[in-house]
């Protein structure tokens, strides 16, 4: 099983190792089998990988957006949220778990159609967008600071900026999936 990082140097190189293997495995996929979808339009059930690309973009992107927005909130977290705010070994695991399915939120769901190289910029602009609002936030916002997860709970934003990375490993899996289909 994962364990929560521990350093915000461990937090980066989480964060690179496992958008690297996403990476590894859409670039694993033909390119012209990259935007063919299924038809259906759920978590795991027929995104292109163009899509799921764009659905790890979206969701980076509103953790990049829920991070720069935390400078403005009042820390009103009391000790004891801020502790169930934080990843578990078992909140990991779920994520991570492509055997747990889940509907993403709308507002995370990719497109109908996107090609692969748009879907690319996307996650290449979230991903600088995410490092941008993480490198000039305050530690004490990061670490102050809860935002609901739909599905894990409250969650502080260093928590969140954690769950990207596992929530990468959750989709490079669905996209070796993909390609073994």
């Amino acid at each position: 099983m994962t364990t929560p990082t521990t350093s915000v140097s461990a937090l980066l190189a989480l964060l690179q190792q496992e958008r690297d293997q996403l990476l590894e495995q859409f670039t694993s996929i033909p390119e012209a089998d990259r935007t063919g979808s299924t038809g259906e339009h759920t978590p795991g059930s027929g995104w292109s990988a163009a899509q799921i690309i764009e659905h790890c973009a979206r969701v980076e992107g509103n953790v990049a957006r829920m991070i720069a927005k935390g400078a403005e909130l009042p820390r009103t977290a009391t000790a004891e949220e801020l502790r169930t705010g934080l990843l578990t070994e078992t909140s990991i695991g779920w994520v991570r778990n492509r055997g747990t399915k889940v509907e993403a939120p709308e507002r995370v769901r990719p497109s109908v159609s996107i090609t692969a190289h748009d879907a690319l910029a996307l996650l290449h602009a979230s991903r600088t967008a995410l490092l941008d609002a993480f490198t000039a936030a305050d530690p004490a916002v990061l670490d102050g600071i809860l935002f609901p997860h739909p599905f894990v709970g409250p969650l502080t934003l260093r928590s969140w900026m954690e769950l990207i990375a596992h929530h990468d490993a959750r989709h490079a899996e669905q996209l070796a999936e993909l390609r073994s289909a």
